[in-house]
């Protein structure tokens, strides 16, 4: 995939120069001509660069430049102002809005292509050691109960299987194995006193943990390598029938990948030791499976898949209601 570059200028013989000359070099160029269709195209695009001419008329580029920041889409999109000579005021007001750079005018279109390249590896380098840390911090969260360690990888490794019975693609594998690695993020907010608690949770203890989705996706959404993930991330809690969480989605509402993990997350939850059981077997867990796609709470297409690809012996009947709603949280 080509980097994205927003130009934010005026239009002009200058502007359409730079974009035609930027294309050439491989890159995806788009223009925006005031604060609304950058603020739009910023949203849509999800850019790598923006570069930001200081001669707006309606706005000047460092009020610009703080609008699109106050977006959790745009706090790590380096956004580079660039005017004729920068005063020293401009400067401290570029910083203070949270442009990465404040640039003259480029000598010739050579020059401007050597800025724009080191700004981008270097937004690339920072993306990758910020995704490392997300990733150190969903492995901390999971260490945190010995009983949980490797749920994650496990989690991913039925999602795979799952997700390639079904034909998706590897990218779209890649995907579902991130997910399933970052899916429970958003429990670095829950306190422990609730995390491992042995026994049931209260009405106050249920709110807080189903606020882990929500948290998750925030947490991930500056990082333009985890945006493909988030719908994952956020909705791994919703139930076939629009009574999960956070927002109630209801079927095919909930995304495909989504509703992948939540059976290989329901079945890795049944087969390990948790602080309120202990570990059932792989046959009782494939059984609590099957009811619970006959309530309706998880997809029954793909449930039937899981059976298929699952190695099980002889099935048991379970007696009485299903676990989910205890340990499914």
């Amino acid at each position: 995939m080509n980097p994205i570059i927003l130009l934010v200028d005026v239009a002009s013989v200058e502007r359409e120069n730079w974009k035609a000359f930027l294309e050439n070099q491989g890159y995806d160029v788009f223009t925006a001509e005031n604060p609304e269709s950058a603020r739009q195209l910023c949203l849509q695009l999800q850019p790598d660069l923006v570069l930001l001419h200081d001669h707006l008329p309606q706005v000047r580029g460092y009020e610009l430049c703080r609008r699109l920041k106050q977006d959790p889409l745009n706090q790590l999109t380096p956004i580079v102002l660039v005017s004729g000579t920068p005063t020293a005021t401009e400067l401290q007001q570029g910083r203070e809005a949270g442009a990465a750079d404040f640039w003259g005018l480029p000598s010739s279109l050579g020059e401007g292509l050597g800025r724009i390249q080191t700004l981008l590896r270097l937004k690339s380098y920072i993306d990758e050691q910020a995704k490392s840390v997300i990733l150190s911090l969903a492995r901390s969260i999971e260490a945190k109960h010995s009983l949980a360690d490797g749920h994650s990888d496990r989690l991913a490794d039925y999602a795979a299987r799952l997700g390639e019975s079904l034909g998706l693609s590897e990218e779209d594998l890649e995907e579902l194995r991130l997910a399933c690695l970052l899916h429970d993020i958003g429990k670095v907010a829950v306190p422990d006193s609730i995390l491992l608690k042995p026994g049931r949770l209260n009405t106050r203890e249920l709110e807080i943990i189903r606020q882990h989705p929500v948290t998750g996706e925030h947490i991930c959404t500056p990082l333009k390598s985890l945006r493909p993930i988030l719908p994952v991330i956020r909705h791994h809690h919703e139930r076939v029938d629009g009574t999960g969480y956070p927002d109630g989605l209801y079927g095919e509402e909930i995304p495909l990948k989504a509703r992948i993990l939540q059976v290989a997350d329901v079945y890795d939850a049944l087969i390990n030791d948790r602080p309120y059981r202990e570990a059932l077997t792989s046959d009782e867990a494939l059984e609590i499976l099957r009811q619970e796609a006959l309530y309706g709470w998880i997809d029954a297409s793909l449930v039937w898949k899981f059976l298929r690809i699952c190695p099980s012996g002889d099935t048991f009947p379970v007696r009485g209601r299903s676990m989910l709603a205890s340990y499914y949280v």
